[in-house]
């Protein structure tokens, strides 16, 4: 079950759970609670795999290639 939690990770997900990790243990160390909760946040969005572009809202939808391209006339001017 692990293995498949862990397939689909790449360098941000993980730089997003190195930060919130880091975030966590410093803003613990200083007793700035705002921050832990900040880190909090960025360790829950990779391990859950949530934001933005998680659900695919960020992306661009694509174009149906199949739609016919209308011809274009050109005529000389003189």
């Amino acid at each position: 079950m692990l293995e498949n939690k862990f397939r689909s990770w790449n360098f941000l997900r993980i730089l997003r759970l190195a930060m919130g990790i880091f975030l966590v243990i410093e803003a613990a160390k200083s007793g700035m609670w705002f921050l832990f909760f900040v880190g909090v946040v960025f360790v829950a969005m990779p391990l859950l795999n949530i934001g933005c572009c998680a659900t695919g809202n960020c992306s661009i939808p694509k174009q149906n290639s199949e739609k016919a391209v209308d011809e274009v006339e050109y005529e000389e001017l003189k």
